[in-house]
């Protein structure tokens, strides 16, 4: 039985085989990263063109 000891893992351990593996992110980390940078781009699309009605209602009311 002692000859199927294996070392317990660590936390280390774990760390440094994701380090190896993944690089400084894990592959969660970078979907989680990528998914927020695409949102930030639909959102600031979206508050462009929001601001591009707004002030073509400006101009629209100011005509009349």
């Amino acid at each position: 039985m002692d000859f199927q000891f294996k070392k317990r893992r660590t936390g280390k351990d774990k760390e440094r085989r994701t380090r190896e593996l993944y690089g400084t992110h894990t592959t969660k980390h970078v979907r989680i990263q990528e998914q927020c940078q695409e949102n930030h781009l639909k959102n600031i699309q979206a508050e462009r063109s929001n601001k591009n009605k707004v002030e073509k209602g400006h101009k629209d009311n100011k005509k009349v």
